[in-house]
């Protein structure tokens, strides 16, 4: 009898854990920040001979780290941020509501 309400209680517990997973908030997929820019420059490095997209405005970004690399668009700050569209760089300039990050 003991192992049975034992047995219950694990049941019991891996059910409700198994519920918290599914049905758990999904996790925000990117921003607070976002492209300010008509278009924003998404680069594999932080500088602007790496450029290969162009991000419409408004696009989500999540900010990874800062470099101070090439000046553009008069300053040299670079953020590495992950987006819709992958992982790059992109001039301070283009990025609103930046977020602290720290140095990459």
């Amino acid at each position: 009898m003991k192992f049975k309400r034992i047995g219950t209680v694990i049941a019991s517990f891996v059910a409700a854990a198994t519920a918290v997973v599914a049905l758990g908030t999904p996790a925000q997929a990117y921003g607070p920040s976002y492209c300010n820019s008509s278009t924003c420059s998404l680069s594999n490095s932080s500088n602007t001979s790496g450029i290969y997209f162009e991000m419409p405005r408004n696009t989500a970004v999540t900010m990874v780290c800062w470099t101070d690399d090439q000046w553009w668009n008069g300053t040299n700050r670079w953020f590495k941020v992950d987006s819709l569209y992958g992982r790059g760089y992109m001039i301070a300039t283009q990025v609103s509501n930046q977020t602290r990050v720290g140095h990459c």
